[in-house]
């Protein structure tokens, strides 16, 4: 019966390992975009013979390019006419995702093949505000060269001013006013900056706030 017993716990334990193992895998393939990629080579192979691709059919592609810097893919797909503003079920656009993911020369490679920088995800938040939110300040010193209103805001009244002063990136709060943002901004709820980062007890973000002009 011991014998028995041991095979039957080591099938349980093996197939417990074959479940871990595939659930890891699974993670992985949906994580890291890169990996998709190399997954899906055979039919990335395929685009550079394409003079004009199905609008979406290779919509993962597109976005996992701009996620992992892929330019070769994205350049690819831009030549055989795929819609460069298409977007995921979360309203994220390839600029977003390069923001997001920081991959500067992608995002760079978007905006010269005329990407728009200003679309915003279904909260309406925007390539500039990911940037500021993920702190990186390089790219959205980037986005702030390009044409987009500078108060553009998100479906909860937020300008990209509200996310460097909420998000700490108090050193871009001078560049953001410069340009016109104003400090006085109020929110969907009529709550401006000032009297949210003096709720959190945040007075830093206060301190620089009131140095580009925040009054109330």
């Amino acid at each position: 019966m011991l014998p028995g017993l041991f095979t039957q716990r080591r099938i349980r334990y093996c197939c417990s390992l074959l479940l871990l193992a595939g659930a890891i895998g699974v993670l992985a393939y949906w994580c890291f975009p890169s990996l998709r990629l190399m997954m899906r080579a055979g039919a990335i192979s395929e685009i550079s013979r394409a003079q004009w691709v199905d609008a979406h059919r290779y919509d993962q592609e597109w976005f996992d390019a701009a996620r992992a810097g892929r330019i070769d893919i994205l350049r690819a797909l831009y030549e055989a006419h795929y819609p460069i503003d298409s977007r995921t079920s979360a309203g994220y656009t390839a600029i977003i995702l390069s923001a997001y993911d920081s991959q500067p020369e992608a995002l760079d490679y978007l905006l010269r093949i005329g990407a728009d920088p200003c679309s915003g995800d279904r909260h309406g938040n925007t390539a500039l505000m990911g940037a500021i939110y993920k702190g990186n300040l390089a790219i959205a010193r980037r986005l702030l060269a390009t044409r987009c209103p500078i108060d553009q805001v998100n479906n909860a009244g937020e300008t990209a001013l509200s996310f460097a002063a909420l998000f700490g990136r108090a050193e871009l709060l001078p560049e953001l006013a410069t340009r016109g943002a104003d400090p006085n901004h109020a929110d969907a709820r009529g709550n401006t900056l000032l009297s949210i980062v003096l709720q959190q007890g945040n007075e830093n973000s206060a301190m620089a706030l009131r140095e580009i002009g925040a009054t109330r």
